[in-house]
C-alpha cells in the first residue's frame, strides 16, 4: 500500500510510475468507466479558487501527481517520485500502453488549437494509437449530451482530455455514468508542459505557480494555527 500526501485537503497516492501503471492496466480490463486525472500545481491553484473543485478531483479513481512542485511543497523527499513528476514518466508510460496496443481513443479538448496540438503530438509521437474521434467540449448547455453520443458511437477504449480546471472535472463528474469507455484519462495542461520543457516561458509559469501554492499553503497554516489558537 502506497503512502498518502495531501496538498490544499486533495489526498493524493504517492504511486511510482509503475505502480500508477499497473492500475491503469487494471482499468483498461475493467468496467464501468476509471478515471485518472494527471494533477498539475495549476489545477491546485484553482482549488484555492473554486470552491468545490477539491471534492471533485477527490472522486477520481487514480491522482497522479504531474508536478514537481506539488511533492515538494508536501515535503516528499523520495527522489524517485520527484523524478517521475518532473518527467511525467506516467503520462509517457501510459501513451506507449496505448500505442503498443493500438487502442482506440477520443480527444476531448477546449478549442480547435489544443485540440491540434494533441493530434499532433499523438501522432508524432505515439502513432499506433488510432485517433477514432475528437470534440471541442464548450461550457454552454445541450454539447454534453452531444458529445456523449459520439464518444459512445465511436466504440473506443479511452478517452484522453486536455480541458482546463474546472471544466475537466465538471464534464467527466456529470457523464461518468453513461460514457462507454474503459478509461478517461484528464491531461489538463500536460502535454503543453511536456513541449515547452526548460524553455524560458515555462520556467516563469513554474516559479509563479510555486509562488502562488507556497502562499495558499501558508495561508492555510496561519488559519489552521488561528483556529487552534481560539480555541484554548
Amino acid at each position: 500500500m502506497c503512502e498518502k500526501f495531501e496538498v490544499l485537503g486533495v489526498q493524493l497516492d504517492g504511486y511510482t510510475a509503475k505502480e500508477a501503471m499497473q492500475e491503469a492496466i487494471r482499468y483498461m480490463e475493467t468496467e464501468p468507466i476509471s478515471t485518472i486525472e494527471i494533477l498539475a500545481g495549476s489545477s491546485v491553484i484553482e482549488l484555492t479558487e473554486t470552491g468545490d473543485l477539491r471534492e471533485k478531483i477527490a472522486q477520481m479513481d487514480l491522482l497522479v501527481v504531474g508536478d514537481r512542485t506539488l511533492l515538494e511543497l508536501s515535503g516528499v523527499e523520495d527522489r524517485t517520485l520527484l523524478r517521475e513528476a518532473e518527467t511525467n514518466l506516467f503520462v509517457k508510460m501510459f501513451l506507449r500502453y496505448l500505442k503498443k496496443d493500438r487502442r482506440k481513443v477520443f480527444l476531448l479538448a477546449p478549442g480547435d488549437d489544443k485540440q491540434e496540438i494533441l493530434r499532433e503530438y499523438l501522432e508524432r509521437y505515439y502513432s499506433g494509437i488510432e485517433i477514432s474521434g475528437a470534440e471541442i467540449v464548450e461550457d454552454r448547455s445541450g454539447v454534453s449530451d452531444m458529445i456523449v453520443n459520439k464518444i459512445n458511437g465511436a466504440e473506443i477504449d479511452c478517452i484522453i482530455s486536455v480541458l482546463p480546471s474546472p471544466l475537466q472535472e465538471d464534464f467527466i463528474g456529470e457523464n461518468k455514468s453513461v460514457l462507454d469507455a474503459r478509461i478517461w484519462v484528464g491531461l489538463g495542461e500536460v502535454i503543453k508542459n511536456i513541449q515547452q520543457k526548460n524553455n524560458k516561458k515555462s520556467r516563469l509559469q513554474d516559479f509563479f505557480v510555486k509562488f502562488k501554492l507556497k502562499s495558499e499553503i501558508k495561508r492555510k497554516e496561519k488559519e489552521q494555527q488561528g483556529q487552534s489558537g481560539s480555541k484554548q
